[in-house]
C-alpha cells in the first residue's frame, strides 16, 4: 500500500517510515507542495522491480511466459506430487 506524505513529515519521521518499509513492505510517495516527487520503497522490492523490468524487457522471456501461461489454461501441467516422485523427492 501506497501512503502520501508531505515532505516535512518524512523529514520528522525517516526512521519509523523506514521501519514500515522494510518490515510490512509499505511504500510511502513524498510530496512537495503537493506534488509527488520520490517514492521511497524497499530495496527487496525495488530488486523484484527491476528483475521483473529486465525478464518483460526480453522479447524470448515474454513469449516463454505466454507459452506457459497457454500450457496452465489447457491443462498441460505436472503435478508437484508427480515432479516428486520422478525425481525421487518425499
Amino acid at each position: 500500500m501506497t501512503k502520501t506524505i508531505p515532505l516535512a513529515e518524512a523529514k520528522k519521521s525517516l526512521s519509523a517510515i523506514i521501519k514500515d518499509v522494510d518490515e510490512k513492505f509499505d511504500r510511502f510517495a513524498i510530496t512537495k507542495n503537493g506534488v509527488n516527487k520520490a517514492v521511497i520503497l524497499s530495496s527487496d522490492e525495488l530488486d523484484g522491480l527491476l528483475e521483473t523490468l529486465n525478464i518483460l524487457s526480453c522479447r524470448e522471456e515474454r513469449e516463454a511466459i505466454g507459452r506457459a501461461k497457454k500450457q496452465v489454461r489447457s491443462g498441460q501441467t505436472v503435478s508437484l506430487k508427480d515432479v516428486k516422485s520422478k525425481y525421487g523427492f518425499k
